[in-house]
């Protein structure tokens, strides 16, 4: 199914396209774009210093413009030091620009490590570039990449590839696990450059844990979350944070701040070795926080589970259990009268054996299995 901000984006493609103002134009969502016509051999494009927001998957992006921070810097004051810190990490942003470029280059500081023992560099500290044609389809783009002290990525023979002169939509999705604090777009002489602002839909929220943050797909555009965005089409904001997703308030807070189509908590694996009424009573205190401010609905997600819980019966015992406080909070909440309310269950999910690089983690072939068992109930409660 072809979103309306995609078919959008693709009329802007197949209509004739004079590259002569610089001054805000309508661009892609009905959103607004800024036009450039490159003239040098290769000319550089700072996101930071765009003279309008083109950061993508931030939920306050007013106050966020000169950073790739995934909150507002008002919320270091707010949170606890690990969470922020996980905060500066660009897991779910992306910018989305329409070129005729036949070559894309992209360079960019970071200031953590490269890679992990059980998480590539490319999934880490990497990027993933898609295209879409003119039927709706997506397409993946192939980049060269060094991960020297400066990091790049060159994609070539674009133009080639789409064999579509006038050119095309390119969504760039950013590092999962690393902050990056400055990033250039470099595109050859006389290609087109189209930046498409915040889209002004809705958004998905997600709150959860390191799964939710991109750990471990070998590219970002690979986490589970990278997917939905791409295949639903939505907005959605990222609040995956690493070892910490703990259905705390001051997260819920800000989370409230954001006016979103669908809230998904997905912090059970971060909450697995707590005592089972804590689990209960802290799923409730959450999901009736963000009713105070919301009445949209809410998606509880279980633990997936452990790859190896065949074979370590302690850890398939904690897991159950925490799947069963949450089930019983389910229930209790839905007993007490709060509606919009619904359930995503560990075998709903049904998470492969092969599909964890350490049992915990999804692989790529995890995510995809993630990301299809999401895509089934969010269609469902949002009627798309």
């Amino acid at each position: 199914m072809i979103s309306k901000h995609l078919l959008l984006s693709l009329a802007l493609m197949t209509a004739s396209f004079s590259v002569t103002f610089a001054q805000p134009q309508a661009g892609l969502s009905g959103q607004k774009a800024i036009v450039t016509c490159v003239k040098a051999d290769l000319s550089w494009y700072d996101l930071q210093k765009q003279s309008a927001p083109v950061l993508q998957g931030q939920g306050w992006s007013a106050e966020q413009n000169g950073t790739y921070w995934r909150l507002p810097d008002r919320a270091k004051a707010q949170v606890r030091p690990a969470l922020w810190s996980l905060a500066q990490q660009s897991a779910g942003i992306s910018v989305r620009f329409y070129s005729n470029a036949s070559e894309i280059v992209v360079r960019y500081k970071l200031t953590g490590e490269k890679s992990f023992p059980h998480m590539p560099a490319t999934g880490v500290s990497g990027l993933d570039l898609f295209t879409v044609d003119k039927t709706g389809k997506t397409l993946w783009c192939s980049g060269k990449y060094s991960f020297k002290d400066t990091v790049s990525y060159t994609f070539k023979n674009l133009t080639s590839l789409q064999n579509e002169p006038k050119g095309r939509i390119y969504q760039l999705f950013l590092p999962l696990y690393n902050e990056v604090t400055w990033m250039e777009i470099g595109l050859p002489n006389e290609a087109v450059l189209l930046w498409s602002t915040p889209a002004s839909e809705k958004p998905i929220v997600v709150y959860g844990t390191s799964i939710a943050q991109g750990g471990c797909a070998s590219r970002p555009g690979m986490a589970w979350t990278g997917l939905l965005n791409r295949e639903l089409g939505y907005p959605l904001i990222n609040l995956g944070f690493s070892g910490n997703g703990l259905l705390e308030k001051e997260v819920i807070k800000l989370i409230n701040e954001i006016d979103a189509r669908l809230y998904i908590l997905d912090c059970l694996p971060n909450l697995v070795g707590r005592k089972a009424l804590e689990i209960e009573e802290a799923t409730i205190e959450a999901v009736k926080q963000i009713r105070t401010a919301h009445q949209t609905p809410i998606l509880l997600v279980e633990h997936p589970g452990y790859t190896d819980g065949l074979v370590d019966k302690e850890k398939a015992e904690s897991y159950q259990r925490a799947n069963k406080a949450s089930k019983t909070a389910f229930e209790k909440l839905k007993a007490q009268g709060i509606g919009n309310l619904f359930y995503l269950s560990c075998e709903k999910i049904d998470m492969p054996m092969d599909g964890m690089v350490d049992g915990i983690h999804p692989t790529d072939y995890g995510m995809r299995a993630y990301a299809d068992a999401y895509e089934k109930v969010i269609r469902e409660i949002l009627k798309k």
